[in-house]
């Protein structure tokens, strides 16, 4: 699938999501990360888990949050094992 389709779907299901706390999302994501983290090499996986954890920093950033992206890091590694 292409980015732009991504982008696109992204954008859909963000209207259908209910509100939920930052701690909801961190664990959806790693959630939905460990599903899919067997199809992936390692170098893969952690590219995933950086760009989950910069978009969770620049939101905490704009909304004057101080939680550290290592938190979502080790929390996407551990949901991993689950």
């Amino acid at each position: 699938m292409k980015a732009a389709k991504i982008v696109e779907m992204w954008g859909r299901a963000s209207r259908q999501v209910p509100v939920t706390s930052d701690d909801d999302i961190v664990q959806m994501f790693a959630n939905e990360i460990s599903k899919l983290s067997y199809k992936l090499t390692e170098e893969e996986l952690y590219r995933l888990i950086a760009v989950g954890a910069l978009v969770y920093q620049r939101g905490f950033r704009e909304f004057d949050g101080n939680v550290m992206a290592d938190l979502l890091i080790r929390t996407l590694r551990e949901g991993g094992r689950a």
